[in-house]
């Protein structure tokens, strides 16, 4: 990886970690997850990128696995559905949210492109 993807890859992580803290509060979340969507379109754009958002769903935080399986759906389609699979079998919010990424996605409905 490039010291950029480096970078980015590392202020995605942190990012996705603090809106995994705050999914409580929607006022908070809300816009780390509009930047985590910027990072995701700039770090797509060449294989490291997508390679390293692809390596966060082996993280240990559950928030971050979300965001990073939903957002390799395009590229590392089975890893990413066993990842969101494995969280919608569990409770709360995140199930929920990985159970309708992956429905949208099965249904050909999920655009990452906003």
């Amino acid at each position: 990886m490039t010291p950029a993807t480096d970078e980015l890859i590392a202020e995605y992580r942190s990012t996705a970690i603090a809106w995994d803290v705050l999914q409580s509060d929607a006022k908070k979340a809300n816009p780390l997850f509009d930047r985590l969507h910027v990072l995701f379109k700039q770090l797509r754009t060449e294989q490291s990128g997508r390679d390293a958002i692809a390596a966060l769903m082996d993280d240990p935080a559950t928030g971050v696995r979300l965001m990073a399986a939903g957002h390799s759906l395009a590229w590392a389609p089975e890893k990413a559905i066993r990842a969101l699979e494995t969280i919608e079998a569990g409770h709360g919010l995140h199930a929920v949210t990985a159970k309708y990424t992956l429905k949208s996605f099965r249904e050909g409905r999920l655009n990452m492109d906003w």
